[in-house]
C-alpha cells in the first residue's frame, strides 16, 4: 500500500513537471509509514504504560515528521524567491565579435563587459577570442563577463 501511494505521489510530480524536492516527498512518506507502524503497535500492546509511552512517542514523531516537512518547503520557496528577486541572464556569445560589437549585445542585457587585463587591447581587427562566464551559461544580473581579444 505504501508503495502505491508512493508511486502515485511520484506520478503526480513527474507529470505535472515538477522540479523540487522528490526526497521531501518520499522522507514524508517513510514517516507516515513508521508512525502507522507505531500507531498500530501501540494498540496491540496490553500493558497502559509501553502504550501511553507509544502514543507520546507517536505524538512526538507527527510534530517532527510535520516541522521537517513545511520547514524544508518553505526553505525552498524562500530560494526561489530568491533567485526569481535577485534574478538571472543568459550570457550571450562574445565570441567572434568586435569590442562594440559586444558591447552593443550585452548592452541590451544587465551584464557587464570587462575586457581582461592580460588580453591585447581591443582595436580595429581584434576579436573576441574568449569569454568568461561561457556562452550559454546562467548567470546572476548583474555578472561581469570577461573577453579576451586576439
Amino acid at each position: 500500500m505504501i508503495t502505491v501511494i508512493g508511486l502515485i505521489l511520484w506520478g503526480a510530480s513527474a507529470a505535472k513537471g515538477v522540479t523540487g524536492s522528490v526526497a521531501r516527498s518520499w522522507i514524508a512518506l517513510a514517516l507516515t509509514a513508521g508512525l502507522l507502524a507505531v500507531g498500530v503497535l501501540a494498540f496491540a500492546v496490553n500493558d497502559s504504560t509501553t502504550r501511553s509511552t507509544l502514543i507520546g512517542a507517536l505524538g512526538a514523531a507527527v510534530g517532527a515528521a510535520t516541522a521537517f516537512y513545511f520547514s524544508s518547503k518553505s526553505t525552498d520557496q524562500a530560494h526561489d524567491l530568491l533567485t526569481t528577486s535577485v534574478g538571472t541572464e543568459t550570457v550571450p556569445d562574445l565570441t567572434g565579435r568586435t569590442a562594440d560589437d559586444a558591447m552593443r549585445v550585452l548592452s541590451t542585457t544587465t551584464l557587464r563587459l570587462m575586457v581582461d587585463p592580460t588580453s591585447p587591447a581591443p582595436a580595429a581587427g581584434k576579436n573576441v577570442v574568449k569569454q568568461q562566464p561561457l556562452a550559454g551559461a546562467v548567470a546572476p544580473k548583474g555578472t561581469t563577463v570577461l573577453v579576451t581579444y586576439g
